[in-house]
């Protein structure tokens, strides 16, 4: 079966690591799995902390790590709607590991690998995101966007919580919506103050809906990933962010079946 999903993703090395000659340390993925029970898509993003000697790396292998669990779940039976918060608290436990297991090969300290995780999982008839971090999820149902949850910061200013925590499962929030989904988007927090509007807590609509319009009128949104890194790299978004910037976007729409959508 051919996924109706088209995707598009894109990170950009934020000013403040340009000028220390470090690389970008946001990493995003997604998969399209299919199964008897399900047909799913994964959409997953990181931010390794800068404080993170290791914070790329760790990124990458806690996105891989939590879709790989994740798609052997749903491979093997495990529906959209049956989806609990505790399969996603054993799917960020198993990334976990396996960035304590590669501090261990590496002869280093998990804080090392110090990330964020956001996934989101959007079925047929169903969705479901966690998160442990900052950074945000938004969701477009066809005649709005909404936040799955509002970034998550710690007790100091610049500050949030990482899978490598002792007590990360303390900070780990679920949630699952029962309806069809059409558009997610996954940003990392480098982009929190142009993406989130803060005084309504609330999806800033004017930063995501030219981009998913753009998405809807293209037969390739690959094509449109140069544009988007540019978008990301321009000097008016650069001016009010120097941090690394990720925005992995999903849709599900076309100019075509978009009669009805109020957006």
């Amino acid at each position: 079966m051919r996924s109706a999903w088209r995707t598009l993703s894109t990170s950009a090395i934020g000013t403040s690591h340009r000028r220390r000659g470090e690389v970008c340390q946001d990493y995003s993925h997604e998969l399209f799995v299919e199964s008897e029970h399900s047909n799913a898509l994964i959409l997953v993003c990181s931010d390794g902390a800068g404080s993170a000697p290791q914070g790329l790396a760790g990124a990458k292998l806690a996105c891989h790590e939590f879709i790989r669990n994740a798609a052997l779940a749903i491979e093997g039976g495990l529906s959209g709607s049956a989806m609990q918060a505790e399969h996603f608290a054993s799917w960020y436990e198993s990334a976990r590991r396996r960035l304590a297991l590669e501090a261990c090969l590496r002869n280093q300290d998990l804080s090392d690998f110090s990330c964020t995780l956001l996934a989101s999982i959007i079925c047929d008839d169903f969705a479901a995101f966690s998160q442990i971090g900052d950074g945000a999820i938004v969701y477009g149902d066809g005649n709005d966007f909404k936040m799955a949850f509002w970034p998550q910061s710690g007790e100091y200013a610049n500050t949030t919580f990482f899978l490598t925590g002792r007590h990360f499962e303390d900070h780990l929030v679920f949630k699952s919506v029962p309806k069809k989904i059409d558009e997610v988007a996954l940003i990392t927090d480098g982009l929190q103050q142009v993406a989130l509007h803060y005084a309504t807590r609330s999806a800033h609509v004017p930063f995501f809906e030219p981009i998913f319009a753009a998405m809807r009128k293209s037969p390739d949104p690959a094509e449109l990933e140069l544009w988007l890194r540019q978008f990301l790299m321009s000097p008016r978004l650069e001016k009010q962010t120097d941090d690394d910037k990720t925005l992995l976007l999903a849709t599900r729409r076309t100019v075509e079946n978009d009669v009805g959508h109020s957006i």
